[in-house]
């Protein structure tokens, strides 16, 4: 079991209750059917309350002088069958629930409500009502189109209030019937007039002025629907309401609940508008001497510097570098010679070396050279001497190895001879 300390007070619980209720979207702005029961009036505020009750169920309603002055219709009764639009609310210090009804209607004037909801859904599957097909209204429109009864106070507020916030507002009214016979047709053909682009329309209003629930039927026709959805132009729906929210609301690009409203949402006030160019104006000077100014420092604190005051010390002081640089590489190079010099005296001593071991070289040759010719069979050639062969190549050193009528080689010192032995002696 929880502890004292985690429980509620009657109020706290009570207020819980109320904000679950009056915060939930399904307990807002509904229609509920039922039959009167214990109706009572006060004669002093004009309030009324009473029950609303089916075969199973009952709910208390409130419908207060301020909403109830708008009803039209037969006066309630109990056992009258009836539907209330309105919203849950709760009674906090008696906790109980109620609905506080805003608008009344018979059930025979339900069985509309119940058709215009019935075209509501089916416009709604088909897209008519898609908020990402609307398109937003022009920010500075030079000629305004208005669509409305030339007659009601509608087209007088908007002309004037469109003047008042930019007087050099072009406006062109395409005139028609609002209600009656014949409404329906006269606003499609007045919205498909304005629509010509001959007359160059930046923007259009269509509506009228408040009404009661029957005043305001042509604007819940499908066709006048469609018409407002087919709209080239944006158009914005302003009918005056207060309850109810006609169907070409939901396919307008835009809607306010008054005409007045609805000049004002699409004519930009100019001198507003003039106001602030001027602050932009001022806060773009602002931001350009600024940035001038900044600039102007940067400059200053740039030229400012040394180098700019006296240029040549940098180019001294690279000068001197400069020249530091050129002694450096000179001397450097300088040592790098007398080291190459050094190294090729190396080599000439060494050549000389290579020269001297050479010749001895080539005089011991020489003697050798001398001595193999002086030794050497070409030597002896040379000398006188010949040399025989026989065919087998063999050297004839006894006249015995010759045979009479053999032919011989003989080797002289510059050349060879065959000769045939006639005879050995």
């Amino acid at each position: 079991m929880e502890t004292v300390d985690s429980s509620l007070s009657v109020s706290e619980v009570n207020r819980l209750i109320k904000s679950k209720l009056q915060d939930s979207p399904e307990f807002k702005n509904i229609w509920i059917r039922g039959e009167i029961s214990n109706h009572s009036q006060t004669n002093s505020s004009g309030h009324m309350y009473f029950s609303l009750k089916d075969q199973a169920s009952v709910i208390k309603c409130a419908f207060f002088s301020f909403q109830a002055k708008n009803y039209r219709g037969t006066p309630l009764r109990n056992g009258m069958e009836i539907l209330v639009y309105g919203s849950v609310s709760v009674y906090e210090p008696g906790g109980y629930y109620s609905i506080t009804v805003q608008k009344v209607e018979e059930i025979g004037e339900g069985d509309i409500l119940l058709k215009i909801e019935k075209l509501k859904k089916a416009l709604h599957e088909k897209g008519i009502f898609d908020v990402t097909r609307k398109r937003p209204l022009p920010k500075f429109p030079k000629r305004l189109g208005i669509v409305t009864s030339p007659k009601g106070a509608a087209v007088e507020d908007i002309i004037r209030i469109a003047t008042d916030l930019n007087p050099s507002i072009q406006i062109l009214v395409s005139p028609c019937l609002v209600q009656g016979d014949g409404a329906e047709n006269s606003i499609i053909e007045a919205i498909k007039e304005i629509n010509d682009p001959k007359w160059e329309v930046d923007v259009i209003i269509a509506g009228r002025g408040g009404g009661s629930f029957e005043d305001l039927m042509a604007f819940n026709q499908e066709a006048v629907v469609m018409a407002y959805y087919n709209s080239k132009i944006p158009i914005i729906s302003a009918v005056g309401h207060e309850i109810d929210r006609v169907l070409t609301d939901l396919a307008a690009d835009a809607t306010t609940p008054t005409p007045t409203a609805a000049a004002k949402l699409a004519v930009p006030n100019v001198s507003d508008t003039l106001i602030r160019l001027d602050e932009m104006e001022d806060r773009l000077k602002s931001a350009l001497n600024a940035v001038v100014r900044l600039g102007k420092e940067r400059w200053i604190g740039i030229t400012g510097r040394p180098v700019f005051q006296n240029p040549k010390s940098l180019l001294e002081t690279r000068s001197t570098s400069l020249e530091e640089l050129m002694t450096k590489i000179s001397l450097l190079g300088k040592n790098y010679l007398v080291r190459k010099q050094s190294e090729f005296q190396k080599f000439d001593t060494l050549t000389q070396n290579w020269k001297s071991y050479l010749e001895r070289i080539q005089n011991k040759f020489t003697l050798a050279e001398q001595r193999l010719v002086h030794f050497s069979p070409l030597g002896t050639l040379q000398r006188g001497y010949s040399v025989v062969r026989n065919k087998e190549k063999q050297v004839i050193s006894s006249i015995h190895k010759i045979k009479e009528n053999e032919s011989l080689e003989v080797f002289l010192s510059d050349g060879k001879l065959l000769v045939e032995v006639k005879e050995k002696i």
